[in-house]
């Protein structure tokens, strides 16, 4: 039942889904073992194959506008800049929240259930897009990405998460502000050890303009 859960994953070339769940389930049985539930995990016999994940490509300007443009008057508009200028993982629209000069949203990266925030500040970016704006609503993911491959079909909403780091590291913003942004580990002395201040994270925020 395993091998066949895992295969009709595959199959559906849902390869992610797969190793989670994959991963999930041999969790739990090696718990079960320890418990002494069972004797044996049942995922020893089950064969996943590793499935080398795309990290997307970023947007083009060019595509940038046109997402922007097609979906003016809309909600989505005001969707998209968000994720644009924010670089959220689609897991973490729902998290997120305007407090002051930031866009402040739960970071999905961390281990041990430990719940960390992080903060973006508003860029010039996404500042006009946020005029009267006061809170953050999103669709289901279904939703927004039919929207954004009926204006961008050869790309995937991911890409957006793509485009802002690489917008962030072509703006000529400090790495290390950049990571933070995003939400990726500055390594276990950079995380236990450095704490940014709200000052350094704006500055470095305002040289996303182009």
């Amino acid at each position: 039942m395993c091998q066949q859960l895992v295969d009709n994953l595959n199959e559906q070339q849902k390869f992610k889904t797969a190793e989670d769940v994959f991963g999930q389930l041999n969790g739990i049985f090696k718990m079960a073992i320890r418990h002494g539930i069972i004797s044996a995990n049942p995922m020893d016999l089950v064969f996943q194959q590793k499935h080398e994940r795309q990290h997307g490509a970023a947007l083009t300007k060019k595509q940038e506008k046109l997402l922007l443009d097609d979906t003016a008057g809309t909600p989505y508009q005001l969707m998209f800049a968000v994720v644009l200028y924010t670089g959220l993982r689609p897991n973490e629209y729902y998290s997120a929240k305007i407090q002051g000069d930031f866009i402040v949203a739960i970071n999905s990266k961390r281990k041990n259930g430990k719940v960390e925030y992080k903060k973006i500040p508003i860029t010039p970016m996404l500042k006009p897009y946020l005029k009267g704006v006061s809170k953050l609503t999103f669709y289901v993911q279904n939703r927004i990405r039919e929207r954004f491959h009926k204006v961008l079909p050869d790309n995937r909403l991911y890409d957006l998460r793509t485009t802002f780091y690489t917008r962030c590291q072509e703006c000529g913003i400090a790495d290390v502000a950049r990571n933070v942004f995003v939400g990726h580990s500055l390594g276990a002395l950079g995380d236990t050890y450095t704490d940014l201040s709200d000052e350094f994270l704006l500055k470095e925020g305002r040289k996303l303009k182009y």
